[in-house]
């Protein structure tokens, strides 16, 4: 009986292990993105996959000397984007664009979205942040009725 339940307590604990290794690497924003950084990058989009469990951004920039490079940016996934209004035509091929982002610890071409700014000067920013804006202009609309005098 004992062999049975430590061959069970033993199966389940290495079950745990490697779903919890597997799952670590989604999941730490601060093992592949340095926070305390930010870098802002121009450039055309290539593409824009509007999927879960991040969507992405391909975007060609071009340097001084002209050679292009593509940039990777990672968003939040579908989910939490299209619940502040944005869709998978929110970026198209050839748009351009300036991005925000926080780089990776490996100075690859790749950072987390922090801000993007489309040509037209309409600025995009994560769901959470958006959130806050609206909530922020909220509380102020409220505050603006309050000192109103009635009509």
């Amino acid at each position: 009986m004992i062999p049975t339940l430590l061959r069970r307590s033993m199966s389940g604990i290495l079950v745990f292990a490697l779903s919890a290794t597997a799952a670590s690497p989604h999941h730490s924003f601060s093992a592949v993105y340095d926070d305390k950084r930010a870098v802002t990058v121009s450039g055309v989009v290539t593409q824009f996959r509007f999927v879960n469990p991040h969507a992405m951004l391909h975007l060609d920039v071009t340097d001084d000397s002209g050679k292009v490079t593509t940039w990777v940016v990672e968003f939040a996934g579908r989910l939490n984007l299209s619940e502040v209004g944005w869709t998978a035509q929110s970026l198209m091929p050839g748009e351009r664009v300036t991005v925000t982002g926080n780089p990776t610890h490996a100075a690859s071409q790749q950072i987390a979205f922090v801000k993007l700014v489309k040509a037209d000067g309409t600025t995009l920013l994560p769901a959470a942040a958006q959130r806050a804006d609206a909530l922020e202009e909220e509380r102020r609309e409220r505050a603006r009725q309050r000192t109103q005098p009635p009509r």
